[in-house]
C-alpha cells in the first residue's frame, strides 16, 4: 500500500499548488517565478511538472510539494501532509509510520524519561546539587531544567533496570539494548559501564517537550574525562539538529519577538533564573543551518550571546552566515571596548535582571560587530601592512551580502571608522581580485580533505552522484568509491543516505526520486532537486550503459582525487616553507608530502 506521502505526491500537481503563492510563467517544460524565499528581481525559481519538483538557482531552496510546503508555511512535515491532502481532497491513514516504528519511539522515549526520573531522584543533597547551590542555581530553575545526579556507581541504571524487571529477564534484556542505543550504556572489556557518572545531569528535550537525550557536566576532576558530555546521535536525537530550551522557550520568544542564542547549558540556565526565558543554545558544537532553520519556524530574529573569549567571537563571526542563509536577522551581545566582560551566565549572577535586561537591548548590529571583527579583533590597522589584509578580508565578506544597498552601507561605514574617503574604499573593493582568500590559517593536514561547509557541490560530485542514483549497481564498487574526497558535506550526506538504503534492500528508481525527498532535510531535497534537473536529460534514457558509467565513475573518482591531492600538496608546500623560515622542524610534514605525491603519481598512471 502506498505511504500517505506518496499518495499526497501523486495527487497534487506541484505546479497548481505552487502556481497559488507564487506567480508562474510557463517557459519550455518547465514553470518560472520569482523565488519566495529570498529577494530577487529576475525569475529563478524553476518548478518542473514532469518531475515534481522545484528549484531556485538563486538561493539553492528546492525539494518536492511537500518540501515547499513545509518551508513556505513554515510548518512541520506532518503538517504540511495535512494541508496538502486537503487542498487535493484525500484523506491520510491514521498512521504516517509503521506501527513497529512508533511502537519503538515510545519505548526509548518512555526509557529515557525513566532515566529523567531516576536521576531527578537522585538530585536531592547530592554533590550536583551543592555545585548548583555554589553556582548561584535557584531551585525554580532547577525544577524547570529538570537538573539532575548521575551517581558515581559503576553499574547504576543495571542495578534499577533489575529491580524494575525482577523475574523477566526479557524484558531487562530488551532494555539493556535499548540504553546502549540511547547511549546511557557501553561495553568494555565485557561488561557495560555507564556513560554519565558523577555527573550533573541535564535531560535535553525536543520541541514538543520530550526528553530525547542527556547533557552533563562533571563533578570532580578526573583522568582523562571531559568536563561535559552530551548523549551520542541516536535515533531519538541528532545533535547539529536539536537546539537547547527550545521548546520551552517558544512562549518568551514569542512574547519579547526574538530569540537567544547562547553557547551553553548554563548560560541558557543563567538567563532564565534572570527572567530572560527566551535563551536557547546548540549543543557543545559550531551553530548549524539546521539549528538556525529549527529556529526560523519559530522567529525571524535572532541575538547572539556568546563568550568575548577570542574563541567566543569566532564562533559569533562564524554563526552569521549560517543566520543569513536561513533567512534570519542577526544581533550580537558583545563589548567592543577591550576589558569589558561578557559571559551570560556570570552576568546574570552578577547584574540585577534589568540591568542584565539592559546588556541584552544594547546588543550591536551585525555591521557594528564586523567592524569591530576586521578592524580591532583581528587586525591592528594602526599598521598599514595589517590594515590591508584586514581590508581584503573585509572586501571578501562584503561579496557575501546580497544587495547592493548592503554592501554600499558596510563600505561606507568601514570608509568612516578607517577615517579615509569612501570612494577610496569603493575603488579598492571594486578592484580587489575576486579570488583573493582570507590570510591561510595554520595547515591542518588531518582535516584537508574537508572542505567548509558552506562549499558548493562542484560538478563532479554531482555527477558521481546522479550515476550512482541512475546504476545503483555501482554501489557495489566499494574500493573506488571510499577514494572519494567529498568536499561539500551535504553531497556526502545525500550519496550515504542512498548507500545505507540501498544496504537495507531500498532502492529508489531514478523515475521516482522525488519520493525520496520526504525523507531528507531541506538542504539535500535541494541538492537532489538540482541533480535531477541537470542530469535527467542525459540518464532518463537509455542512451548510456552501466558499462559505460562505470568508466565515468572512475574517470570522475580520478578526476577529485587528484585534484585534492594536488591541493593538499601545494597547501602543505607553503606550510613547509613556513617552518624552515623559522628553523622548525619540517621533517615529519616532507614525509607526508612524499606519501602523497606518490599517490598522486598512482592516480595518474590509472586509466
Amino acid at each position: 500500500m502506498a505511504s500517505d506521502a506518496d499518495r499526497v505526491l501523486a495527487a497534487v500537481a506541484i505546479e497548481n499548488y505552487i502556481g497559488r503563492f507564487v506567480p508562474l510563467k510557463r517557459r519550455g517544460g518547465n514553470f518560472w517565478g520569482l523565488c519566495p524565499f529570498h529577494n530577487e528581481k529576475t525569475p529563478s525559481f524553476s518548478v518542473s511538472p514532469q518531475k515534481g519538483i522545484y528549484k531556485c538557482f538563486g538561493c539553492g531552496a528546492g525539494g518536492n510539494v511537500i518540501t515547499f510546503a513545509k518551508n513556505y508555511h513554515k510548518i512541520s512535515f506532518p503538517e504540511a501532509l495535512k494541508l496538502l491532502a486537503d487542498f487535493a481532497g484525500i484523506e491520510l491513514h491514521e498512521r504516517q509510520r509503521r506501527p513497529s516504528d512508533d511502537a519503538r519511539q515510545r519505548e526509548l522515549l518512555e526509557l529515557q524519561q525513566w532515566v529523567q526520573n531516576l536521576y531527578r531522584a537522585q538530585f536531592a543533597g547530592s554533590a550536583a546539587e551543592q555545585y548548583a547551590n555554589a553556582r548561584g542555581i535557584t531551585p525554580h530553575a532547577a525544577e524547570h531544567f529538570g537538573l539532575g545526579y548521575a551517581p558515581d556507581v559503576p553499574r547504576f541504571l543495571e542495578s534499577k533496570l533489575n529491580e524494575r524487571y525482577r523475574n523477566e529477564p526479557q524484558l531487562l534484556a530488551k532494555a539493556l539494548e535499548q540504553l546502549a542505543l540511547l547511549g546511557l550504556l557501553g561495553h568494555r572489556d565485557g561488561e557495560t559501564f555507564n556513560r554519565f557518572r558523577d555527573r550533573l545531569t541535564i535531560p535535553i528535550r525536543d520541541v514538543r517537550g520530550q526528553v530525547v537525550a542527556f547533557g552533563g557536566r562533571l563533578l570532580r576532576e578526573k583522568d582523562n574525562a571531559a568536563k561535559y558530555i552530551n548523549s551520542p546521535d541516536t535515533p531519538l536525537f541528532h545533535k547539529s539538529q536539536t537546539v537547547f530550551h527550545l521548546g520551552e522557550a517558544l512562549p518568551a520568544i514569542r512574547r519579547e519577538g526574538f530569540v537567544l542564542v547562547c553557547e551553553g547549558y548554563l548560560d541558557v540556565l543563567g538567563l532564565f533564573q534572570a527572567g530572560l526565558g527566551n535563551a536557547v543554545a546548540p549543543l557543545g558544537t559550531a551553530f548549524t543551518l539546521e539549528q538556525a532553520k529549527l529556529i526560523k519556524r519559530f522567529t525571524d530574529n535572532v541575538t547572539l550571546f556568546f563568550d568575548n573569549d577570542r574563541a567566543g567571537s569566532e564562533a559569533a563571526f562564524k554563526a552569521l552566515p549560517v543566520l543569513r542563509q536561513a533567512g534570519l536577522s542577526a544581533r550580537i551581545i558583545h563589548p567592543l571596548a577591550e576589558g569589558d566582560k561578557c559571559d551570560p551566565f556570570d552576568l546574570s549572577v552578577q547584574l540585577p535582571p534589568e540591568e542584565l535586561r539592559y546588556v541584552v537591548l544594547q546588543a550591536k548590529s551585525e555591521l557594528q560587530f564586523v567592524l569591530w571583527y576586521f578592524f580591532r579583533f583581528r587586525y591592528n590597522t594602526a599598521e598599514l601592512s595589517q590594515k590591508k589584509r584586514a581590508l581584503s578580508e573585509f572586501y571578501a565578506f562584503v561579496r557575501t551580502l546580497e544587495t547592493e544597498l548592503e554592501r554600499s552601507e558596510f563600505l561606507r561605514a568601514a570608509a568612516e571608522l578607517l577615517q579615509v574617503e569612501k570612494e577610496v574604499l569603493q575603488r579598492d573593493f571594486a578592484t580587489e581580485p575576486q579570488k583573493l582568500k582570507p590570510e591561510p590559517q595554520p595547515l591542518r593536514i588531518a582535516q584537508a580533505e574537508k572542505a567548509p561547509e558552506q562549499v558548493k557541490a562542484g560538478r563532479q560530485e554531482k555527477e558521481i552522484i546522479a550515476l550512482l542514483l541512475r546504476f545503483p549497481e555501482l554501489m557495489a564498487e566499494e574500493l573506488l568509491l571510499a577514494e572519494i574526497p567529498w568536499q561539500n558535506e551535504s553531497a556526502y550526506l545525500l550519496f550515504s543516505f542512498f548507500r545505507d538504503r540501498l544496504k537495507s534492500g531500498e532502492v529508489f528508481r531514478w523515475e521516482d526520486l522525488k519520493n525520496a525527498m520526504q525523507f531528507l532535510p531541506d538542504d539535500l531535497a535541494a541538492l537532489l532537486a538540482e541533480i535531477m534537473l541537470d542530469y535527467d536529460p542525459i540518464l532518463a534514457t537509455q542512451s548510456i550503459e552501466l558499462a559505460q558509467a562505470r568508466v565515468q565513475l572512475r574517470k570522475l573518482v580520478r578526476t577529485l582525487a587528484i585534484r585534492s591531492l594536488e591541493q593538499r600538496i601545494q597547501s602543505r608546500a607553503v606550510e613547509i616553507a613556513r617552518r624552515e623560515k623559522f628553523g622548525e622542524d619540517v621533517e615529519a610534514l616532507l614525509l607526508e608530502q612524499q606519501e602523497d605525491i606518490h599517490r598522486r603519481t598512482q592516480w595518474f598512471r590509472m586509466q
